[in-house]
C-alpha cells in the first residue's frame, strides 16, 4: 500500500481526507498527519511517503513551498495541492512547481477519489522506475541501500530465481547491452542483464511453496532447440533486506556452475557445494596444455589441429564451468602466439572468444569456433566472394523471410555454409552489430510495422509473427529496445491511424463470432 502524510492547518480537513482514504480506497495507508509546514517538513524528511496531501495555506510553510523543497530534496514523492477557489492562480503556480494534482475545497469525496487515481498510476510509474534501477545495480554487483530496497520492493518476502539461455554475458563487446525488464503490470519482478537472461524475483503470496518449482516452466523464455540452459533458484523465500546478498549468491552460482551445452537446474542450497575445480581435472589441463606446448613448436598445424579437438574433448567430458573454460582457452591462445601460430591483435582475439563462447550451443560447436580464433584459420566458404555488402544483403533478406521461425547463429552459418566465427565478422562488418543484435532489431522493426498496420490487433499475435512464442518476454524486449510496451505502442497507432475504426470491428467479430470472422476473412482473401 502507498504511504501519504496529510496536512492541513484545520483538524477537521485532516479527518476528512483520512476518512475517505481510509474507508473507500485500498490502495493507501496515512502514516501520518500534520497541522503547519514546518511540521509537515519535518515528517516528510522522516517518513519519505509516496504521497503528500497538504493545503495550500499554511503557518511556517505553504503547501507550493513545501512542494518546492520536495521537488528539490524528494523528487519520488507525489504532492496533491487542496485550495479554494479564490486561490486558483496560486494553485497554478503550485502545478508549475511540479505537483501531481490540485482539487478544490470543500473537498469532494469523489473528486479526492479521482485525485487519489491519478497519483496512483505516477506512483506506480516511479517505483517502477527506481525499482528498474535497483535491479540494475544489484545485476551489476553495486551495493545498494536497504530503505529504498524495501520501499521500492514492497512485498514481505520474494523467491528467486535466475534463467540463463546459454553462454554467459559478453564481458568484452562493443555491443551496447540491453537490459530487459518486466512490465510495470506483471506481477512478479524480471530483470535480464542481456536478453539472453532471466532474474525472477516472485512475491511468496502470489504461489503456494509446493508450487514453487512447477511454476519454472513458466520462467523460460525464447529457448531453440538446440540451446541449453540454466536454472539456478533458491527455494527459500528471503525479505527484501536479504535480497542483495541472496542475488549475490544467484549470480555468484550462476558464473560458478554454467557449463557450455548443459542444461541444468540447480538448487543453490543443495546442488552447488561441490562445484569447485576437482584434482582430476586440473590434471587433465596439465597434460593438455603440456602437450600442446610441444606440437605446438613444431608448427605441424595437423598435428596441433588433432590436440586441440582431443584435449578439449577429454576436459568438457568433466563439464567445467565456462569461466574456467575462458581461463584454459587463454593459455591455449598464449601458446600459439608464442609460437607464431595466431596473429590476431588481442583486441580482436578477445572479441571472437567472446563470441564463441556467447553462441555455443554445444562443446563441439565452441571447439571448432576456438580452434578457427587460436589457428587464424581463414575458413574457405566454397561459395566465391562472400566478404561483400552484397553477399550480406543475402542474409538478411534470409531472415527477414523466416522471423516467424526459430533463428540461431548456428542455424544461419549451416544455411549459408559459413562458420560462426567468419559469420560474426560478417555481422560486426556489414551491420556494426551482433547477429542477436541485429536479428532482434530486425524482429523488433516488424513488430512495430504489424502494429501500425493493425494497431486493433493482438500482441500475442504479432509476437508469434515475429518468432517469440511468449508474449510476455517478447513485450520485454520490445520495451527495452523501443522505450514503451506493445500496449502503448498499439495505443498511439491506433490514435493515429484512419483504419482504426475497422479493425477495431474486425476484432469484435473474432471475439463474438470465430465462424463469422473466418468467413469474412475468406471474402476479402477472395
Amino acid at each position: 500500500m502507498y504511504r501519504v502524510i496529510i496536512a492541513d492547518d484545520e483538524p477537521m480537513a485532516i479527518q476528512s481526507i483520512r476518512t475517505v482514504i481510509e474507508k473507500r480506497s485500498q490502495d493507501y495507508v496515512v502514516v501520518d498527519t500534520a497541522e503547519n509546514g514546518r511540521e509537515a517538513l519535518q515528517k516528510l524528511r522522516e517518513k519519505q511517503p509516496d504521497l503528500f496531501i497538504s493545503d495550500i495555506k499554511m503557518p511556517f510553510y505553504s503547501g507550493v513551498e513545501l512542494a518546492e523543497i520536495i521537488r528539490r530534496e524528494l523528487p519520488d514523492i507525489c504532492v496533491i495541492i487542496a485550495s479554494g477557489y479564490q486561490d486558483f492562480e496560486y494553485a497554478q503556480s503550485a502545478v508549475r512547481s511540479g505537483v501531481t494534482d490540485y482539487i478544490l475545497k470543500p473537498i469532494l469525496p469523489s473528486d479526492l477519489l479521482k485525485s487519489l487515481e491519478f497519483a496512483r498510476e505516477r506512483i506506480r510509474l516511479i517505483h517502477y522506475e527506481e525499482q528498474k534501477k535497483l535491479l540494475r545495480a544489484m545485476g551489476n554487483g553495486e551495493t545498494v541501500d536497504l530503505q529504498r530496497l524495501s520501499r521500492y520492493l514492497p512485498y514481505r518476502s520474494y523467491y528467486g530465481a535466475i534463467v540463463r539461455r546459454n553462454g554467459l554475458p559478453r564481458r568484452f563487446s562493443l555491443d551496447k547491452t540491453r537490459e530487459i525488464y518486466s512490465d510495470i503490470n506483471e506481477k512478479y519482478v524480471v530483470f535480464g542483464r542481456d536478453e539472453m537472461e532471466s532474474l525472477y524475483l516472485i512475491p511468496e503470496n502470489l504461489i503456494p511453496k509446493e508450487r514453487f518449482l512447477q511454476y519454472r516452466e513458466k520462467w523460460k523464455g525464447q529457448k531453440n532447440a538446440q540451446d541449453y540452459e540454466t536454472l539456478i533458484y533458491d527455494p527459500a523465500p528471503f525479505s527484501p533486506k536479504q535480497m542483495q546478498e541472496k542475488l549475490r549468491s544467484l549470480y555468484q552460482t550462476l558464473d560458478q556452475c554454467s557449463s557450455v551445452g548443459v542444461s541444468q537446474v540447480l538448487n543453490i542450497a543443495e546442488d552447488t557445494k561441490n562445484s569447485g575445480i576437482s584434482a582430476e581435472l586440473r590434471k587433465k589441463e596439465k597434460q593438455f596444455l603440456t602437450g600442446l606446448e610441444t606440437v605446438a613448436m613444431g608448427k605441424n598445424k595437423e598435428l596441433i589441429l588433432k590436440e586441440l579437438r582431443c584435449g578439449y574433448r577429454q576436459i568438457s567430458e568433466r563439464k567445467p564451468s565456462q569461466i574456467w573454460m575462458e581461463h584454459l582457452t587463454r593459455e591455449v591462445l598464449s601458446i600459439m602466439r608464442q609460437n607464431g601460430l595466431c596473429r590476431l591483435t588481442m583486441t580482436e582475439s578477445e572479441y571472437l572468444l567472446n563470441d564463441a563462447f556467447f553462441y555455443a550451443t554445444s562443446v563441439d560447436m565452441l571447439t571448432d569456433s576456438l580452434i578457427e580464433v587460436l589457428l587464424n584459420a581463414e575458413p574457405d566458404p566454397g561459395q566465391g566472394k562472400v566478404d561483400s555488402q552484397e553477399y550480406f544483403d543475402t542474409i538478411e533478406e534470409y531472415l527477414n523471410r523466416n522471423l516467424a521461425e526459430e533463428l540461431s547463429l548456428q542455424e544461419l552459418c549451416h544455411q549459408f555454409g559459413i562458420s560462426q566465427t567468419y559469420m560474426s565478422r560478417l555481422f560486426r562488418k556489414y551491420s556494426g552489430n551482433s547477429f542477436n543484435q541485429y536479428l532482434t532489431e530486425l524482429r523488433i522493426n516488424r513488430a512495430k510495422q504489424l502494429f501500425q498496420e493493425n494497431p486493433e490487433g493482438f500482441i500475442k499475435d504479432v509476437a508469434v509473427m515475429v518468432g517469440y512464442r511468449d508474449q510476455f518476454y517478447f513485450s520485454r524486449i520490445f520495451r527495452s529496445y523501443t522505450g514503451v510496451s506493445p500496449s502503448e505502442y498499439l495505443k498511439e497507432c491506433g490514435s493515429t491511424n484512419a483504419d482504426g475504426m475497422w479493425w477495431s470491428i474486425k476484432r469484435k467479430i473474432k471475439e463474438e463470432d470465430p465462424e463469422k470472422y473466418a468467413k469474412l476473412q475468406k471474402k476479402l482473401q477472395g
